[in-house]
């Protein structure tokens, strides 16, 4: 009965990573297109750019937290 609980756990924390992520790579597009707006940029480099940037920290979270976990099983 012990797994149960520890099992949920770990689908509570991926599906957090997942949404964490989403937000970090929608707010980073966001913000590229405010700025690509802004300064009336024809070729959407701040979008771009700080796109891949969000992937890149949502990524790094992620590999932090699932080694994280595999420390805690340990």
């Amino acid at each position: 009965m012990d797994k149960k609980p520890n099992s949920y756990s770990k689908y509570a924390r991926f599906s957090g990573l997942g949404i964490q992520m989403g937000v970090i790579i929608g707010f980073f597009s966001w913000l590229g297109v405010y700025l690509d707006d802004k300064y009336q940029m024809k070729t959407p480099w701040c979008t771009i750019g700080l796109s891949l940037f969000g992937v890149a920290v949502g990524l790094y979270l992620m590999i932090r937290e699932v080694i994280k976990m595999g420390k805690d099983e340990e």
